[in-house]
């Protein structure tokens, strides 16, 4: 075969190129320590790395939403230790409270700190992340979902489902509560209330002396005027006539809003009370005698909770003004006692339901940690590259590109007459 000069020259230009390729290839890899991967030698390989490469982005977000879950829920573990401690100076103030004796100006300063704690609850219930989304407005970002109106009422703008965060590909975590579910859902299913109005409940049977049940009725004259809760269809009744000390046990039965039955049964005792009674209309009956004192104790009924259950107490006759109110012993007492206990256990069930996501999600943070540090080794094995190796091809490389630099030159330098000489 002959080979002519410019074949020759060209034949060494390639060769040249092809390891200058080599060289510069071997220099890329030793310099980010990654292999050269070709799509046509490799497949396998590169097929492999991108599905650990995908993985490991799935899982990085999952890791990052896990963390930021754990985040929010240690800020809203601080407010249910807060709410915690409140429901338990509640029901250290009802226990206090329960005294027959109390003066007016005690009540008033049991009622001054109910109202205060009132208000560090409704706090809470407004509190914000640092991007000012309230951390009980659920889904909605409300920075305050709890919102009071001209009338004292308190609203919630919120929503009722809590926001969610994806940490596997088959599970949520909660991110935050609702303010439905955490101020507005205490007590059992069928039977729930509002944190706010049982603290209004507790705070207004303090307007009236839970034991004695009343002031003196006879106060203003001779007769008074008593409103009883109507009874619809039929409600029992039942209290203690205290007359000039002396107690006669008052019951009837009422059907349709008829109490001549409660008249008659108080005019049953009139020849040792001295008080009798008549109806003036409807569910409005008048007591009336000489006597220094009357008063109505423990008054009960078994009306339901959603019915008026207090009786006005008119003393000045000739108007619809009410002096005093009468509430039922069970609410004034064992009601308010049961709801305060109820509030307790409730934001001890939601913080234990806190920390049970963030648990879930400390614990994926921990898994999801590990399979990393897998995908990572299995990475680097299909991508990084063995530097000894390298460095030894690439002088073997460096020492033949040297080697056929000086052969070629010193070919090229030569004519015909030097090879036939």
């Amino acid at each position: 075969m002959t080979i002519t000069t410019s074949g020759f020259y060209q034949k060494n230009i390639d060769n040249f190129i092809r390891l200058n390729n080599e060289v510069t290839d071997l220099q890329v890899q030793v310099s980010t320590g990654k292999k050269s991967l070709s799509l046509k030698q490799d497949v396998q390989a590169i097929s492999s790395l991108n599905a650990s490469e995908e993985h490991k982005v799935e899982v990085k977000k999952f890791n990052d939403n896990a963390g930021r879950i754990i985040s929010d829920l240690e800020r809203i573990d601080i407010s249910f230790e807060q709410l915690q401690n409140a429901a338990v100076r509640l029901k250290e103030l009802h226990i206090e409270s329960s005294n027959g004796f109390l003066t007016a100006n005690e009540r008033k300063l049991f009622q001054l700190e109910i109202a205060g704690i009132k208000e560090e609850i409704l706090s809470v219930a407004n509190g914000q992340d640092a991007l000012g989304n309230g951390y009980f407005s659920g889904t909605s970002g409300e920075s305050e979902p709890f919102k009071v109106s001209n009338l004292g009422v308190i609203g919630y703008t919120g929503t009722t489902v809590e926001k969610t965060l994806q940490v596997s590909r088959n599970t949520q975590l909660r991110q935050n509560f609702s303010g439905d579910e955490v101020f507005l859902s205490a007590g059992s299913v069928g039977n729930k209330f509002s944190i706010f109005d049982a603290i209004d409940e507790f705070s207004e049977s303090l307007n009236y002396e839970i034991s004695s049940g009343t002031s003196n009725l006879l106060s203003e004259g001779p007769r008074v005027n008593l409103v009883l809760p109507a009874s619809g269809l039929g409600a029992h009744y039942k209290f203690d006539l205290s007359v000039d000390n002396q107690i006669y046990e008052i019951e009837s039965k009422i059907y349709g809003n008829d109490f001549s039955g409660l008249v008659t049964e108080i005019n049953s005792h009139t020849s040792s009370t001295g008080i009798t009674a008549i109806v003036v209309s409807g569910n409005k009956i008048q007591l009336s005698g000489q006597r220094q004192e009357l008063k109505i104790t423990n008054f009960a009924t078994d009306l339901p909770t959603t019915a008026v259950q207090t009786i006005g107490v008119q003393k000045k006759l000739g108007t619809d003004i009410t002096d005093d109110v009468i509430l039922p012993h069970s609410i004034s007492n064992s009601k308010v006692q049961d709801k305060l206990h109820k509030v307790f256990e409730h934001f001890v069930s939601m913080r234990t339901d806190l920390g049970i996501a963030a648990n879930t999600a400390q614990n994926i943070v921990e898994n999801s940690e590990n399979i990393l540090v897998n995908l990572n080794e299995d990475i680097s094995k299909l991508e990084d590259a063995d530097m000894s190796e390298l460095l030894t091809k690439l002088q073997a490389l460096l020492t033949n590109k040297e080697a056929a630099q000086a052969t070629f030159s010193r070919l090229a330098s030569k004519n015909l007459f030097d090879f036939l000489g």
